[in-house]
Formats: C-alpha cells, structure tokens, sequence
C-alpha cells in the first residue's frame, strides 16, 4: 500500500527538491557566531561546531568499521585515533537499498551509503556563561534511534537542535546497521560465537544500538551530558529496537527511561525466533551466488550492494519477506511480551504512544472498493470478512477505511496491550497524537487522501523542527504551541516534579492516556474501545499477552 508514495518521495529526494538529511544542522555550521569547540572521547579528540545556541558533534564513530571479516560480527571498538578527528560534518549513511520493494525488504532498489557508517551525532546546549552553573553540571540525555522499516534511514534524517537547545538536553543520534547486513540470520554463525551462545544473527543492528550506547556511558560526559541520566527514545522500528533492547539482559543500567513512539512490540507477526530465521540463510545465500560449503566466508567477500538489493527470505517487522530483530540468542534470549510478563527486562519507567490516523500513510494506493476488499482480505486472512463488516466504507472513502483498520490491529491495540503488560512492573504512561492537520510534505491530490495523524506526523512536534516528511514553516500558532508541549514532556519525563499531574500513569486494567491536539490536550479513557481492540484481541492478529 506505500509503494506510490515511496515513488514519489524517492522522485522528491533524488530530484533535490527535499532535504534528507536536516541533521547535517546548516544552520549551525554556518552560523554567524560559529566557533568550533573540543571534546576528548576514549579514542581520541573530536572537533565539533556550535553556533545559534546549539553545539554539533557530527560523525563521531562510536565502533570500528564492519567491513571486511567484520560482517556480520558484534562492533568491535574504535580504534584510536592521532592528533583532532573533525566532526563537522555527518558520517555516511549505512548501506541502504531505496526503492519500491526494497524498503519493506522486497529486494531491488538504488544502493547507497557505506558499511563504514557506525556514528552517532551529538548536540547540546551552548553553555550560558550567564548561568550560575556556567555549563559545568552535566545535562540529562536523550538517545534517539530512527525508524525505517530495519531497512532504509539514519541518524541524521532528524534535527534535534531545537531540542537540545530549548530543553538543555544532549540529544544523540544513531546509525545501525540496516537489512540484510544488520538482520541477516543464518546457522554458520553459531559456530563463529558472535554474541555469545545460540547466536544464528539476525540481531547485528540492535547489537550496533547496544554498542552506541555503551558509547554514550562511556564517553557522553565529554559532550556535557550525563551517563546517569539517559532516556531512550525511538520511533516506529526505532521503538520496536528500543522494546527487544528493554527485553536484553546487556542494556541493564544503559538506560534510565524509554519513549516509545508508534512501535508497539506485541504485535504478533513482528516477533521471529532466530532458529526459525536461520533457515532462510543459506537460500538467500544461494541467490548471491554463495553455494560452497563456507557460505558465510563467500558471503563476507559478496558486494555490499548486491546484498543490499537481495530480498529477504526470512520473517521480520512486517511478516515473511522483511527484516527486523530477532529473539532466542544471548542478545534476547526470550521475546519482548514474555520478558515483559515475566518482569525480567530492563525495568525503567515507559511512555508507550501512538497516532490517531497511522495506517493513512500506508493506504494511499487504496483508491476502489475492489482494491480495498482484496486489500483487508490479505492483510487479515481469515479475519478478513469480520475486519470488513466491523469497518465500513464511509464518505471518506476505502482508503480511509482501510487506514482505520490498519492503525487499530498494527498500532493502537498492541500499545494499549504493550501498556498494560509493561504496568505490571514499572510506571507507565500512554498517549495519542491527534492533530488532524499535521502539515505533510506531499498535498492531497497526489496521496489521495486527507493524511490527518498519519505515522511519524508527530516526530516534526517532538524535535520542533522541519525533516523529510513535514515543513514546520507551515504550523499554525497552535501547532507551534503543541510543539512546546510535547518537547517539554519529552524531555521532562522522569524530571519535572509535574509530570505525574499532567500526565496521569496506566493501570495494569488499562486506562488513561492523554491525546495531544492543538486545540488543547485532553486525558481519554476510551482508547481501547474507540480502536476497537476488544475485537482485535480475538482474531490471529492480536497483540501477543502472556498472562
């Protein structure tokens, strides 16, 4: 259902009519008060930039490169370097297949990016020499992994200066590994020992996040921030990683807090055990040509490019023939619901979130009611026929209708479900981002729909600031003021003495979530039956719950 609006984005981007890359943060490097400013890390001392307020520490490597008989292997640290590294400009993008198929793992696509991409960018506060502090006490931080299907995207695709700047926080970005190269699962790596025992892969990109932020414990205190105090924050995939490195033994103590935006891990068809993903190996392996005996060695000398473009034979994100991570390894050893049911995850307090109208930015090719009646019956199978009586046609069209179904089964039933199982054990607060006229940067006549709340429209709200999909040159007073809003409780979460009277917590029997909207912010506790999920928690799609 996204294929026409990738097209289009894709025509946009190559035809230089939008930026990608807003983290590059022009405004900063080229300031008129720019100066540039030091920090030593453990591998050496990087240059940075500040300007307008906000200080950039672009492309600062975080592990050595994975290349060469470092495929497909656990990061391994960088190595130290002489004399000033520059970080003024952005790394590289990890290798990344864009086109039709290729972003939901179909294979195909423009190759771009390098397997040399493994950094994180840093921005932070200038510090006020006004201050009584003088911008000697540490700042809390904030790390944030971008979404993207486990296949396209990087850190840089998002400006957090704003962030940074108006909430004195440290916001650091992050690259990982993507597709084949970041998710590929295959039995010749048990042998290797790569992440400890039972390792078939699968997991190298979550295992890049884990290293990222072991970086950031280790070194963030250079850049002005505090190990101690580090909220992790994710959109989409970003928040499904976020949720496995919840449920993984080796993020404990890594992070204090997560934020988890539009990435619900209950849902049933993203959850692979690594042995049944292994199985898919060798045949993918077989396809690039790789067909002695030592498939992973002929893998390890096979272009980047070409396997960059191969489709996944295995199961991820979005069910068979996508990428993601998996669980049954050291890394996770058990999946997230039953890690969460369990209690035995990396217990830190939660805000588990989704948006009204997600499922519209996937349903703009659903223009008939044929397409949408074959649409509703594939994705829902023997659930197909109720899923079409319980959502109807209606003035708006089979789009629309179809986008309702898909947001309340992929999105808001298994948060509702996330947030009642996560509340067993730690605070947990929910929301829904509801503003109707979210500015998106393609207008209706080419979608075909009114895109409303669509997914990631909130991402412009939490960084305050213009990226690939939305212009804040186009908000409204009121939407610049929910902006403000949710920048402040982002970035308040576990800190405003506040927080808990504007935002109340989640019971274990489910309850309030508060809705964000630029006519005012409102606390609803009719989420679970506006979505519909009481007749989604009894079809084969509900939200996996361990009791």
């Amino acid at each position: 259902m996204l294929f026409r609006l990738i097209a289009v984005l894709a025509l946009l981007v190559l035809g230089g009519c939008i930026s990608t890359h807003p983290g590059g943060v022009g405004h900063v490097r080229f300031a008129s008060d720019r100066a540039f400013v030091q920090a030593r890390t453990e591998a050496g001392i990087a240059r940075g930039v500040e300007g307008g307020g906000v200080r950039a520490f672009l492309g600062v490597p975080y592990a050595k490169a994975p290349v060469g008989d470092l495929r497909w292997r656990g990061p391994r640290p960088v190595e130290a370097w002489d004399g000033v590294r520059d970080a003024t400009r952005l790394g590289s993008d990890c290798v990344q297949a864009l086109g039709r198929k290729a972003v939901l793992g179909g294979g195909g696509g423009i190759v771009v990016g390098s397997e040399d991409c493994l950094f994180v960018n840093v921005y932070a506060p200038v510090p006020d020499q006004l201050r009584d502090d003088n911008g000697s006490r540490p700042r809390p931080v904030m790390v944030y992994l971008h979404g993207g299907a486990f296949t396209i995207g990087s850190g840089a695709n998002y400006d957090p200066s704003s962030l940074a700047a108006e909430q004195d926080r440290v916001v650091v970005t992050v690259n990982f590994r993507l597709g084949a190269l970041g998710w590929l699962a295959h039995p010749g790596f048990e042998a290797e020992g790569e992440g400890g025992s039972r390792n078939f892969g699968g997991n190298w990109g979550l295992m890049d996040q884990q290293a990222a932020l072991r970086w950031v414990h280790r070194n963030i205190g250079a850049f002005g921030g505090d190990p101690g105090d580090v909220t992790l924050f994710g959109e989409s995939t970003g928040a499904w990683s976020a949720c496995y490195l919840m449920a993984s033994p080796g993020s404990e103590g890594l992070f204090h807090r997560v934020i988890l935006q539009s990435g619900p891990c209950l849902e049933p068809q993203s959850l692979n055990a690594a042995k049944d993903q292994a199985a898919a190996g060798p045949p993918m392996a077989d396809a690039l040509g790789c067909t002695q005996q030592d498939q992973i060695a002929c893998l390890r000398e096979t272009p980047a490019w070409r396997i960059a473009r191969a489709p996944s034979l295995r199961s991820g994100i979005n069910g068979p023939g996508s990428w993601g991570p998996v669980y049954g390894d050291a890394v996770v050893p058990v999946s997230p619901p039953e890690a969460f049911a369990r209690g035995d995850f990396t217990r830190v307090p939660v805000i588990v979130g989704t948006n009204t109208d997600e499922g519209r930015l996937f349903a703009v090719e659903v223009r008939d009611m044929d397409r949408y009646s074959k649409e509703t019956v594939w994705l829902y199978g023997e659930d197909g026929e109720r899923a079409l009586e319980r959502y109807p046609v209606g003035p708006e069209g089979p789009a629309v209708a179809i986008a309702r179904s898909f947001t309340d089964s992929r999105f808001s039933c298994p948060a509702d479900a996330l947030r009642r199982l996560l509340a067993r054990h730690v605070p947990v607060h929910g929301y829904e981002f509801a503003d109707a006229e979210a500015p998106f940067i393609l207008p209706d006549w080419i979608t075909g729909l009114d895109m409303g709340a669509y997914h990631a429209s909130e991402l412009a709200y939490v960084f305050g600031t213009t990226w690939l999909f939305a212009d804040t040159g186009r908000w409204t007073p009121e939407q610049r003021a929910l902006s403000k809003r949710m920048m402040r409780l982002w970035a308040g979460f576990g800190h405003d003495q506040d927080f808990e009277a504007d935002w109340p917590r989640v019971t274990e029997g489910g309850g309030p979530v508060v809705v964000f909207d630029p006519a005012g912010d409102r606390v609803d506790a009719t989420f679970h039956d506006r979505h519909q999920c009481g007749f989604w928690g009894g079809t084969a799609l509900g939200a996996v719950e361990p009791s």
